[in-house]
């Protein structure tokens, strides 16, 4: 089956129906993620744990359309912006909200952080506990055809 090729002159999106339907589960899973976490910490039974547990509550609507909308991504070959990719989790689809689905840390491994192009911000998910890493602060390097010759 071909795809859909709007005539040269045309302006316009290929796949629309599939953005849509990407944007709408991310708000609707985003909005869930923020109303399951406003209602609190969860706490432990005082049968099974003596102690407070401090995970936070996800929704388990909220993670199934994480998942829906990644797979949806997947199978319409329609690329992700770069801030939807890095604001979901890859391991369990949670949406990455700092300070209730995720925490994050600059760190900076270099001989002590005596280099300060080598900051990491840290992103780590609160539900899985797997971690996600994006360099800040450096700049990438220039082209060596666009270099002037000194």
């Amino acid at each position: 089956m071909a795809k859909n090729k709007t005539p040269k002159g045309a302006k316009g999106m290929l796949n629309k129906h599939l953005h849509s339907r990407i944007s709408y589960l991310y708000q609707a899973a985003t909005y869930l993620s923020f109303q399951s976490t406003t209602g609190g910490l969860q706490k432990a039974s005082s049968e099974l744990a003596p102690s407070i547990s401090t995970k936070a509550v996800s929704s388990g609507l909220a993670l199934q359309l994480g998942s829906h909308l990644r797979a949806v991504s997947l199978k319409g070959q329609v690329q992700l912006s770069q801030n939807v990719k890095r604001s979901i989790c890859k391991c369990c689809n949670t949406i990455l909200i700092p300070g209730r689905t995720s925490t994050t840390t600059v760190e900076n491994n270099s001989r002590g952080g005596k280099k300060p192009w080598a900051d990491v911000l840290l992103v780590e998910c609160t539900t899985c506990g797997s971690k996600k890493r994006f360099p800040m602060g450096s700049k990438w390097q220039v082209r060596k055809t666009e270099r002037s010759s000194a």
